[in-house]
């Protein structure tokens, strides 16, 4: 009786426990990766037991799989063979010349081992959906950090043109106006450049002429338009992220974004950890992330537990009448 076995070095064929004919791998971890995901086309093995023209045992699932798709007549081991393999398996590998004794079986077994364990390290970290991860986190600490700096900016200016700060709401228009210089220096077409209507540009040409804020040194001034320019710059890369998370979303999570929109959907998928354990987390669990320490805060005093986490932020659930 022909029996094929798949082991982490290769593909051994017995006839009645006795070796027939051995087939190794020249890269172990990804030839048997190939097999076990069915992606391995076998030419050798294939063209072999085609040409015996038997039934034919196997030891594995995805290598009867790859078989049948080419024909091959084969059944897989009934389960008291599969144990029989799985014990005896280092003297097949020695048996199919593998390995020379089985202290070299051990020692390449090992290193099959961490290849494998490497290959799933980089397989993860391909991920796309971690990649969208580290994305939307990246947009939420950039709007801390602009957040910060708004303040600081808005203070420090303010020492030398306060009435500005009460005037632009737009921290971007703002930024820009320090850009320019004191306030001796903001002329009409400074505060055109940035964007202001007419209206508004009247109004900033007439109080900067008027303002009772001290003077600035140049010293200061320059540090002052550094924390300008970096919030611009922040400005612009959150938009550079915004369009990645955006278009990725759409790659990788279409539905989840067409439901929650890309943010959203982008900061669940965030708190889940990753697409495969979000779509596994029951609806119960998906309503609450993001609103954890709450949750955990209601075990523990009895209070009021969250009825949501970050799904707040969806418009419909934000919009919706209190019940």
């Amino acid at each position: 009786m022909y029996s094929v076995i798949l082991t982490e070095l290769g593909i051994s064929v017995f006839i009645d426990d006795k070796l027939e004919k051995s087939f190794p791998f020249s890269n172990p971890v990804k030839e048997y990766l190939l097999v076990k995901n069915k992606e391995s086309k076998l030419n050798e093995l294939i063209n072999y037991l085609a040409s015996i023209q038997r039934g034919v045992s196997v030891s594995d699932e995805a290598l009867l799989a790859i078989l049948k798709k080419h024909s091959i007549d084969c059944y897989l081991m009934d389960s008291a063979q599969l144990d029989n393999v799985q014990a005896t398996k280092p003297q097949i590998i020695v048996d199919s010349g593998f390995a020379s004794n089985l202290q070299d079986t051990l020692g390449k077994l090992r290193e099959f081992a961490l290849g494998i364990s490497s290959s799933k390290v980089t397989e993860v970290s391909e991920s796309p959906d971690l990649h969208i991860i580290q994305a939307i986190n990246s947009l939420d600490e950039i709007d801390k950090i602009a957040n910060g700096l708004s303040s600081r900016l808005r203070e420090w200016y303010g020492l030398h043109f306060p009435e500005l700060d009460n005037i632009i709401d737009s921290i971007n228009g703002y930024a820009q106006i320090v850009l320019a210089g004191k306030r001796e220096s903001l002329t009409k077409q400074v505060f055109e450049e940035a964007g202001f209507p007419e209206s508004k540009v009247e109004m900033l040409t007439l109080i900067s002429s008027k303002s009772r804020g001290g003077d600035i040194s140049d010293v200061n001034l320059a540090i002052v338009q550094s924390i300008a320019k970096q919030i611009l710059d922040f400005h612009e890369l959150r938009k550079k992220l915004e369009e990645h998370v955006e278009t990725a979303m759409q790659e990788i999570a279409p539905n989840l974004s067409a439901i929650l929109g890309s943010a959203v959907g982008a900061r669940i998928l965030g708190r889940a950890g990753s697409l495969k354990r979000l779509a596994s987390l029951p609806a119960s669990t998906i309503q609450v992330l993001g609103a954890e320490k709450a949750l955990f805060r209601s075990l523990k005093t009895g209070s009021q537990p969250p009825k949501h986490g970050l799904l707040f932020q969806h418009a419909m659930v934000h919009a919706a009448p209190r019940w």
